[in-house]
């Protein structure tokens, strides 16, 4: 299936060095969060698929571990809000553990929910929203103050992969904790280039990260876990361990249940952003929106990503993560506890929707 092969080639990498990823597009106007009778009956008829199998899943699953001698690695299914089944092998399906750039879809979730509460869009400009980033005293350069929050959620803000940090500061990595990362993207001229093609860098997210602390005055972990989070009965996710500071872009531990159940409550076909993406932060060129990635699929939609952590640092993890769900509603959560190459994720993504 084409859609995987896309999918997984947008994997988040992050190396002592670079940390790759995915896009987003906003609409121009505000958009109801209100189902109308139209979509709720659509939304119906895309969960009216045949019963899970969800033994066969887990075998797809175990016959990839063992194929690419992956030895610890967890996984949880469901669908329309009920976790059928989760299994582990040598880590528990209900521990917490790092999800890399999984965790841009709960800053996208975040941010999409509280722009629907104000008087910003993904249209509005840093120009607009200068005056919020002053709350966590953040001055934007001019150069950058025309960029809207769409071309920063799309990835083509022309931010570099690798960011400068100026004289002062160490450039070394691409791994920085959000403030320090948000400020350089906007305050170093070094990091300002050519707009519109898709250059993914995790400090679009770090920046969404950030905005959130400022529009709500909270920290970004309170903020999202209260707002996102709990309401999705995930409550054993939290922004903390040895990623911790790089909260929006990568910073979630999330156990791969409660992964589920949160891309379960969200990410439900009956949701609006599901039934109409194009209403929201949605690009379909780079066919990316809200933190994920977003591909037509069986008259619905499908959504899913992939997050990867890669250290030589023997105190930082070394892990991957992937998640989807399918336009009828299956929701697959899987985590290890190794740096794969992309094509691994391929193949899981490919086993995994064959097994559906």
């Amino acid at each position: 299936m084409n859609l995987l092969k896309s999918l997984a080639a947008s994997i988040f990498i992050c190396a002592m060095f670079f940390i790759g990823g995915s896009v987003v597009f906003g609409s121009d106007e505000a958009v109801s969060l209100a189902l109308d009778e139209h979509d709720q009956m659509a939304a119906n008829d895309s969960q009216a698929a045949l019963p899970i199998n969800v033994d066969r899943i887990e075998v797809a699953w175990r016959d990839w571990m063992a194929r690419h001698n992956v030895t610890q690695s967890s996984i949880a299914i469901g669908q329309a809000g009920e976790l059928l089944h989760s299994a582990g092998e040598m880590r528990s399906p209900e521990q917490a553990y790092p999800m890399a750039s999984l965790s841009k879809a709960i800053t996208g979730m975040c941010l999409n929910q509280l722009l629907a509460q104000g008087p910003y869009s993904w249209s509005s400009t840093l120009a607009d929203l200068a005056p919020v980033f002053l709350q966590v005293n953040l001055t934007i350069n001019t150069a950058m103050t025309d960029l809207t929050l769409a071309q920063i959620a799309t990835h083509t803000s022309g931010l570099p992969e690798i960011l400068t940090y100026g004289s002062a500061s160490h450039r070394s990595v691409n791994l920085s904790s959000q403030s320090t990362m948000t400020r350089a993207a906007l305050g170093e001229p070094d990091n300002f280039g050519p707009r519109g093609s898709r250059i993914y860098s995790n400090a679009n997210y770090a920046i969404l990260g950030v905005l959130i602390e400022a529009m709500t005055g909270e920290a970004y972990a309170e903020y999202c876990g209260t707002h996102i989070m709990i309401p999705a009965s995930a409550t054993q996710a939290g922004v903390f361990g040895r990623m911790a500071s790089t909260a929006g872009y990568g910073g979630w531990s999330v156990s791969v249940e409660d992964y589920a159940r949160f891309a379960m409550h969200w990410f439900d076909p009956a949701q609006p952003w599901m039934m109409r993406p194009a209403d929201f932060a949605y690009d379909a060129g780079a066919q990316y929106g809200m933190g994920t990635n977003v591909y037509p699929d069986r008259g619905g939609t499908y959504v899913g990503h992939s997050g990867r952590w890669t250290h030589n640092d023997p105190n930082k993890p070394n892990i991957g993560a992937l998640f989807f769900v399918s336009a009828d509603g299956v929701t697959v959560v899987v985590n290890w506890d190794q740096s794969l190459d992309y094509g691994l994720y391929d193949d899981l993504y490919q086993v995994l929707y064959d097994a559906l």
